[in-house]
């Protein structure tokens, strides 16, 4: 009654190391659900290698739990031994060589699917990283990205980068080539299950396939730099007709030489930024610029004749601290393109006005 006793507590041991097994098991499966053909392979390929480990583990730690209990020493005498057992060794020689050997055919495929360059993309999307943001192009198309907007002043704390907003269509092939201004970079969108590393002077080129409508955000996931966490950017995936209507936007909006000054006369400062990095003004008219300062920070524009602050500066708007607007008269300038920054944080708050 006692032995019975013992071996079924016993018995209790292993059920509940496989129980246990089970549940964590249920862990593994995809935090994140697969928004790109691409992805999908991945996760696929990620469910089959962690039910193979689950199952191994299951095995190795139930055969030790058994042995452990089964033959724990209860006295001095060794138990039944055996060896030169062929079956076993033919048993745990070969079937952890076709365990294997299909797992490398199966994960071997899924990097040549994952690689697949696309033979006829719809969209090239051109990707440049640098300290600390990134620049996105749509080769072929005379489209104007609002690049991501670095917070180069560091002592301002709570600075925060302008992240990109880029339009994706779902359903049709995407090449994307990347490459990096400074360090290594790395692209990354979670929901993609995708990770790829921009190097200085090497393009790395490869294709998606989006297949579900939605805005996903990407980061750099390659420590860069003091302000490497700033690195952020947004994907909105969004159906061919509204990717087209999007598209035929944008291009309008570039040959306007201003495509994200939506409020003319209008800017705005927060977290050590502007609103918009180009601003448009009609030539030979003074206009009136209205600046709204959202923090208590010191910010002006002051706007300059070229491409950079090294020109003739034609206008010097007032300092002040917010929360406030203020209205500046601004003179007449001949058409042209004019460059603009705050006088107290040039490097992180600058764009383009556009004179026509």
């Amino acid at each position: 009654m006692g032995r019975a006793r013992r071996l079924s507590s016993a018995g209790r041991v292993p059920a509940l190391v496989v129980l246990a097994a089970l549940l964590l098991s249920g862990c593994g499966f995809g935090s994140y659900s697969p928004v790109t053909q691409q992805g999908r392979d991945v996760h696929w390929l990620y469910n089959v290698l962690f039910v193979v480990a689950a199952v191994i583990f299951l095995l190795v730690e139930g055969a030790i739990v058994f042995a452990a209990i089964r033959y724990r020493r209860r006295d001095d005498v060794l138990p039944p031994q055996f060896h030169g057992n062929n079956l076993l060794e033919v048993a745990w020689t070969v079937i952890p060589f076709l365990i294997v050997a299909t797992l490398f055919a199966l994960t071997w495929g899924v990097l040549n699917k994952v690689d697949a360059r696309a033979d006829n993309p719809q969209v090239t999307l051109n990707v440049r990283g640098f300290q600390w943001q990134w620049r996105f192009t749509y080769q072929g198309e005379k489209v104007q990205v609002e690049k991501g907007q670095p917070a180069q002043d560091l002592t301002i704390k709570g600075s925060i980068a302008k992240p990109p907003q880029i339009y994706l269509p779902v359903g049709q092939p995407i090449a994307v080539n990347e490459q990096s201004d400074d360090v290594i970079h790395s692209f990354y969108i979670p929901e993609f299950l995708f990770k790829r590393d921009a190097f200085p002077d090497h393009l790395n080129s490869f294709s998606l396939t989006i297949t579900r409508p939605g805005v996903y955000h990407g980061q750099c996931a390659q420590f860069c730099g003091l302000a490497h966490g700033q690195m952020h950017f947004y994907i909105h995936a969004v159906s061919p007709a509204a990717y087209r209507a999007w598209l035929e936007k944008a291009k309008k909006q570039a040959a306007s030489g201003c495509p994200a000054d939506t409020t003319p006369g209008q800017i705005t400062a927060e977290h050590v930024s502007f609103d918009k990095d180009c601003l448009a003004a009609k030539a030979g008219k003074s206009w009136t610029l209205t600046f709204d300062n959202k923090e208590a920070v010191l910010h002006n524009i002051a706007f300059f004749q070229g491409s950079n602050d090294q020109g003739k500066k034609v206008f010097t708007g007032q300092l002040f601290t917010g929360p406030r607007v203020i209205k500046e008269a601004v003179p007449a300038l001949p058409a042209g393109s004019y460059f603009f920054h705050c006088d107290v944080h040039p490097g992180a708050m600058q764009g383009k006005l556009v004179v026509k």
